[in-house]
């Protein structure tokens, strides 16, 4: 019986490799265990019953485990980096109206957080993202560079 085991355990080896889940190798560690614990019960019944205990078990503690670790991961992609830039307005940006800011080299639309008017030639900072737009607030008064 330990080859059966062996075999069922590579299988899902094989097909947790085909997958990025995560999920079918709880199932092939699960027929690892049971390959040890076969010498020891001879019920095929038994075996199957605590396989599909331990591989379900393990599936669920360890995949409550990595959702929650990965609930508190901060991604650090490029939009979050945007934030809190600062960037100079090169067309002016009219109240409830878009313009454009240019932000480290590249020309992105953009609004006031506060709806108000900002000229040509000041400096923002990036407050947040909407959608393709930037939400920005003016840092002090008319300025030609960074």
């Amino acid at each position: 019986m330990n080859t059966v085991w062996l075999v069922v355990a590579v299988a899902f080896g094989i097909a947790e490799l085909m997958t990025a889940s995560l999920t079918l190798v709880w199932f092939s560690i699960g027929a690892l265990v049971l390959m040890g614990l076969s010498t020891f019960i001879e019920s095929i019944i038994i075996q199957i019953v605590l396989f599909a205990t331990i591989s379900i078990t393990l599936l669920v503690v360890f995949t409550k485990y990595f959702v929650d670790k990965d609930k508190s991961f901060k991604y650090n992609t490029n939009l979050q980096g945007i934030t809190q830039k600062k960037g100079i307005v090169t067309q002016e940006i009219p109240p409830y109206r878009t313009g454009i800011v240019n932000l480290s080299g590249e020309d992105w639309t953009s609004i006031s957080a506060d709806n108000e008017k900002i000229e040509k030639g000041v400096v923002v900072s990036v407050v947040r993202i909407e959608g393709v737009k930037l939400v920005v607030r003016p840092l002090n008064d008319k300025t030609e560079e960074n």
